[in-house]
């Protein structure tokens, strides 16, 4: 009973722990400190997922269904990327409190200088 209770403290604090730095790199005027925990997360669970497809693969292929290896991949990828997704929720509410309509990494520049920056000089 208390090693549960120590693990939910641990899990609580954790999150806390992600919750703040997040909310503190979210609000730095570059978008991209904020996006470095989002992709962090999503390269460990991308690694992860690669480095157990052979286990995964080799036994299943015991038991016969490549569909239910595929299947755990699949669904071990997601269950991974839960703290990306949490992280990644956290960066887009800080940036829409700033006042960015579409806090988005890919979405262009519109402060008219993405046209003059790739302009080289003479």
């Amino acid at each position: 009973m208390s090693a549960i209770v120590f693990s939910l403290v641990l899990i609580a604090v954790i999150a806390f722990g992600l919750w703040y730095f997040e909310r503190y790199f979210a609000r730095k005027p570059s978008r991209n400190a904020g996006l470095v925990m989002p992709v962090a997360f999503f390269i460990i669970s991308v690694v992860a997922i690669i480095q157990s497809a052979p286990a995964v693969f080799s036994e299943m292929a015991e038991t016969g269904g490549i569909g239910g290896a595929i299947l755990t991949l699949v669904l071990s990828f997601v269950i991974i990327n839960l703290p990306t997704l949490f992280v990644y929720v956290v960066y887009y509410r800080t940036r829409r409190k700033m006042g960015e309509e579409r806090p988005w990494p890919l979405r262009p520049r519109t402060d008219g200088n993405a046209a003059n920056s790739k302009k080289r000089k003479p």
